[in-house]
C-alpha cells in the first residue's frame, strides 16, 4: 500500500477501546478521527512522524478541536480529510477551511496542514 490509514477511536462509532495506541505503534501514515486521543498517543504519533487527521465528516469532527490543540501544543501534525462515503458527503474547498478553523485553528496552521496533505501526495509521487 501506498499510504495507510487506520480508522481511530471517533466518538460516534464502536471502536474499540486501544486501537488508537495499537495504530500508532505500528507503520502506518495516518490515524483518522482519533476522538479523544490521549497526550501520549498524540506524542507517539508526533515521534513517529505519524498525521492525525483533521476531519470534516458529521459526527467524527466532534473532537477536531480537541485534537487540533494537543497536535499544536505536542507538535504533532495534522492532515484534514473529508471521509465521504457518498457524493452528498463532498463539500466545497470553503467549508472545509471554516470547519477546520472552528476547531481553533489557526490560518497559518491551516496553511501548514495543507502543506502536509500535499507531502503525503508527493511521496505517492501524485
Amino acid at each position: 500500500a501506498g499510504i495507510i490509514i487506520v480508522h481511530g477511536e471517533t466518538v460516534v462509532e464502536p471502536v474499540k477501546p486501544g486501537t488508537n495506541k495499537a495504530a500508532l505503534e505500528s507503520d502506518i501514515d495516518i490515524l483518522a478521527h482519533p476522538g479523544l486521543i490521549t497526550r501520549q498517543e498524540v506524542r507517539l504519533a508526533r515521534n513517529k512522524g505519524i498525521y492525525l487527521e483533521l476531519t470534516t465528516r458529521t459526527g467524527h469532527s466532534y473532537t477536531n478541536g480537541h485534537i487540533a490543540k494537543l497536535a499544536r501544543e505536542e507538535g504533532a501534525k495534522l492532515v484534514i480529510n473529508n471521509d465521504s462515503h457518498s457524493p452528498n458527503d463532498i463539500i466545497s474547498p470553503a467549508l472545509v477551511e471554516k470547519i477546520i478553523l472552528g476547531a481553533g485553528v489557526t490560518e497559518k496552521e491551516l496553511e501548514s496542514i495543507f502543506l502536509n496533505s500535499r507531502s503525503i501526495l508527493e511521496k505517492l509521487q501524485l
